[in-house]
């Protein structure tokens, strides 16, 4: 069970090493997990002033968060935590803890009473509470944020304003979603009458806000852990789709040196601009969801982090995002962290369940929510115009030295996993050695569909989508995972060589090789100066006007083609004639510029310079790259034994977890 709890941090980029620094009262560390972020019914309902017994009186599960900032007695600041929720016909309700609570103090109801909580052998993260049936059970406790965040101690505390993880501060009882439990709430309270309030379920003004969870096919624990919450001196701006919120004294718009700085209205625009290109990857999925708009939660990065380090994650509903105080790179620079950040949380929320419910087996699969993600956001980065072809190789090219450098590289999964549960300085470069294994394959495939005359790694996405009902991290034995759908839908196709690969690059860990090729036809290759050597790549000169690398992209006629025929947006709001004279100023600032303009143009079908488009030109990414090459796509491979069928969890379970 503990080991569920730890896995989700595992891929969560660099992160977890400024998790790892010690607990600061004014700057400590916010959290970061792997994504969750599945939707809700609808808008929580909110209270504009303090919740009271009365407020409270309807909700059957209830959770009161009061920040003790100014601490008490030269302690540094605290939460009160209270939990109440119903026992129905049990006598005893095992309690699942939040990560990093190892300095909580539980608060008997009357002076003198001992401690109701029980340990649990074996079980570090549960409780057992006995009760009688039929009772509502009433528990608090005083919580210190534990020096050890990365067991999931997520908050941040400061004279003004405070901000913590569901999963690092709310203990979640058994049975919470049972049938006929009633509604869930979630109080925050205790600040004075100008607080603002912001969570992953709504916002509000007032000394405290009352979040009330509809009822939803998503799992509560769900919900309520891997949900965000903030509240106090607190400024927000809300955008299409997105509110955005930060400290009120928030130190990047007065930073020295900075020519702009970052508001609350900066940080909104660019998360709609990055919502709005998700939808344009995905069209499908725009409207399905009654869902509040999401959480941009901008704070403050730990004193140690690297001056120039974002460090982005995804919540339910929410994403995080700790600047240093130095951050120089602008709204440009947030859009492209909450790129990366919102494609983890698609790829953890649209395709079903990404491991087994109870066995903690999450981690084993980054390959895919991880590694996937970043493929399909560095994707998207250049087709968007955030990034130049250039800006993409070198991207790649630092990924591909990382690699190289890896001293564990070659441990197979399993391994790679364990030593991440231990934690440690080894961590951080191993949770991204899982993203970086999915991007590699990632890249190999699409390569191969391609050559096998598929639209690509996309089209068979957009198949994989499930409905919100069904968006949850974890899911029953007897059901099929996201990468077993997705194995399925591959071997139609590629026959063999997904399974082959799954086993023999992640499952046993063998390195990939890096060819002239392997990151596709918008990129070519610098022989290694030493023998033995990756190559290094650089951008084709015009790359993004030729038809074969639009269609590596995902771009151009293949894609109105493998969407269904339904013409893409060229962007929110601006038609692609607005780039038909892209602008010729040097430096990077303007290679962007025009790269964006040729993306558009080119997710708009228009042709980016004469004698792009035309029969030839549109068919050009489509065909096999050689008849060798198609061939080789195409053939069946030997089956490996002993393996089963790539939709169906296999016999083994060390090689279903590793599914």
């Amino acid at each position: 069970m503990i080991l569920a709890s730890l896995v989700r941090h595992a891929g969560s980029r660099a992160l977890l090493l400024a998790l790892a620094l010690p607990w600061q009262p004014v700057q400590a560390q916010a959290g970061t997990t792997s994504p969750n972020a599945a939707t809700t019914a609808g808008p929580a309902a909110l209270s504009t002033t303090a919740p009271t017994l009365a407020d409270t009186r309807g909700c059957a599960l209830l959770w009161q968060v009061t920040p003790l900032l100014a601490g008490q007695a030269g302690e540094p600041p605290q939460l009160r935590v209270a939990l109440r929720f119903p026992a129905g016909g049990r006598s005893q309700t095992a309690l699942h803890l939040p990560g990093g609570w190892a300095g909580m103090t539980e608060l008997p109801d009357r002076p003198g009473d001992s401690p109701r909580l029980q340990a649990v052998a074996g079980e570090p993260a549960w409780r057992s509470l006995a009760h009688a049936p039929g009772e509502t059970v009433q528990l608090q406790w005083r919580l210190q944020p534990a020096a050890d965040a990365t067991q999931g101690g997520h908050t941040q505390l400061t004279p003004a304003w405070f901000a913590f993880s569901g999963q690092g501060v709310l203990p979640m009882p058994e049975g919470a979603d049972a049938p006929g439990t009633g509604p869930a709430c979630v109080a925050l309270q205790g600040l004075g009458a100008g607080s603002r309030w912001a969570s992953s379920h709504g916002t509000a003004d007032g000394p405290g806000a009352l979040f009330v969870l509809g009822t939803s096919a998503v799992p509560l624990a769900q919900r309520v852990q891997q949900a965000l919450y903030a509240g106090g001196a607190l400024q927000w701006q809300t955008a299409a789709g997105v509110v955005a919120v930060l400290p009120a004294n928030a130190p990047w718009p007065g930073a020295a040196g900075l020519a702009t700085g970052l508001t609350a209205d900066s940080v909104a625009q660019a998360g709609a601009r990055v919502l709005a290109a998700q939808l344009r990857q995905w069209p499908q999925a725009a409207g399905r969801d009654a869902a509040p708009p999401w959480l941009l939660l901008v704070l403050p990065a730990p004193a140690a982090a690297a001056p120039d380090t974002a460090l982005a994650s995804a919540w339910h509903q929410a994403l995080a995002l700790q600047l240093p105080p130095a951050w120089a790179g602008g709204s440009a620079g947030v859009e492209r962290e909450l790129t990366t950040a919102l494609a983890r949380a698609w790829m953890a929320d649209r395709f079903g369940p990404l491991a087994h419910a109870g066995r903690g087996d999450a981690a084993l699969r980054a390959w895919f929510s991880e590694g996937w993600a970043d493929f399909l956001a560095h994707r998207s980065l250049l087709r968007e115009g955030l990034w130049t072809a250039d800006d993409y190789a070198a991207a790649l090219n630092a990924r591909i030295a990382a690699d190289l450098a890896e001293p564990a590289r070659a441990l197979p999964t399993t391994q790679v996993v364990a030593q991440l549960v231990a934690g440690g300085a080894q961590a951080p470069p191993l949770a991204q050695l899982q993203a970086r294994r999915g991007e590699w394959l990632a890249l190999q495939w699409h390569q191969a569909l391609r050559r096998a005359g598929h639209p690509g790694l996309d089209a068979v996405l957009r198949q994989q989508l499930v409905a919100p009902a069904q968006a949850r991290r974890e899911g029953p034995t007897s059901a099929p995972l996201a990468t077993h759908r997705l194995l399925a839908a591959l071997r139609t196709v590629l026959h063999d060589q997904p399974m082959r690969d799954l086993q023999l690059h992640v499952d046993q860990g063998q390195p990939f090789s890096f060819r002239p090729d392997s990151l596709g036809p918008c990129f070519a290759a610098v022989a290694p100066v030493e023998p033995g050597a990756a190559p290094a790549y650089r951008a084709v000169p015009a790359a993004m006007q030729q038809a074969d690398c639009q269609g590596w992209l995902g771009l151009g006629p293949q894609a109105r083609l493998a969407a269904g025929g339904s013409r893409l947006q060229a962007d929110a709001g601006a038609p692609a004639s607005a780039c038909k004279a892209p602008p010729k100023g040097g430096g990077k600032a303007g290679a962007r510029a025009r790269s964006r303009c040729s993306a558009l143009a080119a997710a708009a079908g228009a042709p980016a310079k004469p004698g792009a488009t035309g029969k030839a030109g549109s068919q050009a990414g489509a065909k096999p790259a050689n008849k060798a090459g198609s061939k080789a796509a195409g053939k069946p491979g030997a089956r490996a034994p002993g393996k089963a069928s790539a939709h169906q969890p296999n016999r083994s379970r060390t090689r279903q977890q590793a599914r």
